[in-house]
């Protein structure tokens, strides 16, 4: 349960970070964006406590190391591909998380992870 938990809450967050970086190449300002996520439909844990706190104001604090949530992302995707269950999300959620992780290190905080999403397409 605690590895499933874990991916929804990684999906949200990988969600919300891409759309506040798209929103912020397109002009968006970062605290706008969270404000006006967080009175519609898309308002998640992370938007209302993560995004300001630890990843707009670039503290990445949240207290959760992005290894660990990687492994917990992992654990979900080989617990589906064991109960042969199609889970394309989780997949790609996992290798995002996977990647992350290792670019910046066991002792990143989870909110990091956007610093390894945010880098343009075409670099």
């Amino acid at each position: 349960m605690k590895a499933l938990n874990n991916y929804v809450s990684a999906a949200a967050f990988e969600a919300t970070c891409e759309a506040l970086l798209i929103g912020q190449r397109f002009g968006i300002d970062a605290n706008q964006f969270i404000d006006i996520l967080n009175v519609s439909t898309g308002r998640t844990f992370h938007s209302e406590v993560a995004m300001k706190d630890h990843v707009i104001a670039g503290r990445h604090a949240a207290g959760f190391l992005l290894s660990l949530a990687a492994k917990d992302v992992r654990i979900a995707a080989g617990l589906a591909a064991a109960l042969k269950i199609r889970s394309p999300m989780l997949e790609l959620s996992s290798a995002q998380m996977s990647a992350a992780s290792q670019r910046l290190g066991p002792k990143a905080d989870v909110t990091e992870a956007i610093k390894a999403w945010g880098q343009s397409s075409e670099s």
